[in-house]
């Protein structure tokens, strides 16, 4: 029946949709405020709170400021630890003081609506009523002068300090989750430049990391340093332990790299894996999927429920993960951690299948990532609805080799190679990478000498501070990508071609 303008007709699907996806939109962010405050005091969201002090510090940093009254109702008698999950929980509970709300509470005191209250008043009852402050406490308040003056309290410019202060707090925490995250997926470059003359560019400018045990020194996985593996690994991680009940649980090394895991696949971000989220991980290891059927069934099984499921490797992970936590039809992060503990059970501990595992995600036995390069690609649309797809393009492949001298001839800066005007240098910058490009616009083959001896604190994809490079008749090639080796140091790029044929 169709219903006209103005009416209180249902929504549409399409009217529904949107309002999901804006729902979804607001979890996210929920979730990467909720993150961004919990990582300015762990190193990891794997980490759990471990004292009152600890759950009222975080929760300040997400712009909460809990009474004593407010922790003790969280962390009880029977606490003793609390997790991140639960800390999402305590924030949705506990949402933050609204500027409006501070100035009522204060107006209650000032009856005469002054906008200040006199310091004597203001000590008597913080002291004496309520959650009682001490002399202190109340002192470091009034001693400030950006809202204290002739004995009074300014409440007004205090709420203005303070909702300030709240908004700079949770800003911080989000700028640090930000530069970590950077830091994490920084693009693998290809294109650069070089030059025959000198180039020093800047440190990248010091940033706070969190740093795991699956991070690398120099964190190699990007750009020229993706290179087949030379360096043998002498030893192997521990992935499992057993406890002091005997009891299979994973080493704190092997939790860090499968939280890394979760959050690379886990897309949208908000700090939970659906079906689609989930079968990213399990067709890269096992070959398997689940479909939306058997991943609805999950719902319905419990702990150590044994079935007849087992007649296919599709049911098979339907009651895997039906032992597991799961919100909104979608699989937690203790959830994902318990399912790989499960892996280990099911082999006695033999961490074989997990081993696969992690070797087919790119990381080597001592728990590195040295094959693969997690990466995110933001896209800004106005008027369009973007796609993105993925494709596959052969290492060495003559389309990816034009693109690149493509790139550097049009974006780079030019020049004749001394003594030689068919040869051209092509040398394209950007912030963390150089690329070079050699055109050889006569009719024969050439052979450039290629030196980059003086160059400092410089990562070549060549391997080599020496080398040649033929490029063929009225043809051009990549000559070398370049990077710094530490990139926290200043590093100088200097490199000279000369003609040897």
């Amino acid at each position: 029946m169709a219903s006209s303008p103005g009416s209180n007709a249902p929504l549409t699907r399409s009217e529904g949709s949107q309002a999901k996806k804006s729902q979804r939109a607001e979890e996210a962010i929920f979730y990467k405020n909720c993150r961004a405050a919990y990582l300015t005091v762990f190193k990891s969201s794997l980490e759990n709170i471990k004292s009152k002090e600890q759950l009222t510090l975080v929760l300040q940093q997400a712009g909460r400021n809990p009474s004593q009254k407010t922790v003790d109702k969280y962390w009880t008698s029977q606490t003793t630890t609390l997790n991140f999950d639960d800390f999402c929980t305590i924030l949705k509970e506990e949402t933050p003081a609204t500027k409006t709300e501070l100035l009522e509470a204060f107006g209650k005191i000032d009856t005469d609506n002054t906008g200040c209250i006199l310091h004597e008043e203001l000590y008597k009852i913080l002291t004496t009523e309520g959650e009682k402050m001490t002399l202190d406490e109340v002192s470091a308040i009034t001693e400030l002068p950006d809202f204290n003056c002739n004995g009074k309290l300014d409440y007004r410019k205090f709420c203005d300090s303070y909702m300030t202060t709240s908004e700079q707090c949770c800003r911080a925490a989000l700028e640090k989750l930000d530069t970590d995250n950077r830091l994490r997926h920084r693009q693998f470059g290809s294109g650069a430049e070089t030059s025959t003359e000198g180039i020093t560019l800047p440190a990248s400018k010091p940033s706070l990391k969190v740093v795991r045990k699956t991070d690398h020194k120099q964190t190699p996985t990007k750009g020229c340093r993706l290179k087949k593996v030379k360096t043998q690994i002498t030893g192997e991680a521990k992935l499992v332990y057993r406890d002091e009940d005997g009891e299979l649980a994973l080493t704190k090394e092997f939790r860090a790299a499968l939280l890394d895991i979760f959050e690379t696949i886990d897309l949208d971000g908000n700090g939970l894996l659906s079906l689609e989220e989930y079968n990213f991980f399990e067709l890269r290891t096992s070959g398997e999927k689940c479909d939306e059927e058997a991943w609805a069934v999950c719902k319905g099984y419990t702990k150590g429920a044994v079935s007849c499921h087992y007649l296919t490797s599709t049911v098979k992970l339907c009651k895997r993960l039906g032992n597991f936590d799961m919100k909104k039809n979608e699989l937690t992060r203790q959830g994902f951690m318990d399912l790989n503990l499960m892996e280990a059970n099911d082999r006695e501990g033999d961490p074989s299948d997990l081993w696969v595992t992690l070797l087919s995600l790119g990381y080597n036995k001592a728990l590195e990532m040295t094959e693969a390069c997690p990466f995110v690609i933001d896209i800004y649309a106005e008027k369009c609805k973007p796609r993105i797809k993925a494709i596959y393009l052969e290492a060495g492949g003559w389309q990816l080799h034009r693109a690149v001298c493509k790139s550097a001839v049009n974006k780079g800066d030019a020049k004749v190679m001394d003594g030689c005007e068919n040869i051209i240098v092509y040398t394209y910058r950007s912030g963390m990478r150089i690329t070079s490009v050699i055109e050889n616009k006569s009719e024969n083959k050439v052979i450039v000498h290629v030196n980059n001896e003086q160059s400092r604190n410089c990562l070549s994809n060549r391997g080599l501070a020496v080398f040649a490079v033929e490029v063929a008749p009225k043809s051009m090639t990549v000559s070398q990508h370049v990077m710094p080796l530490d990139e926290q140091e200043e590093w100088l790029y200097d490199c000279v071609h000369s003609l040897l044929r």
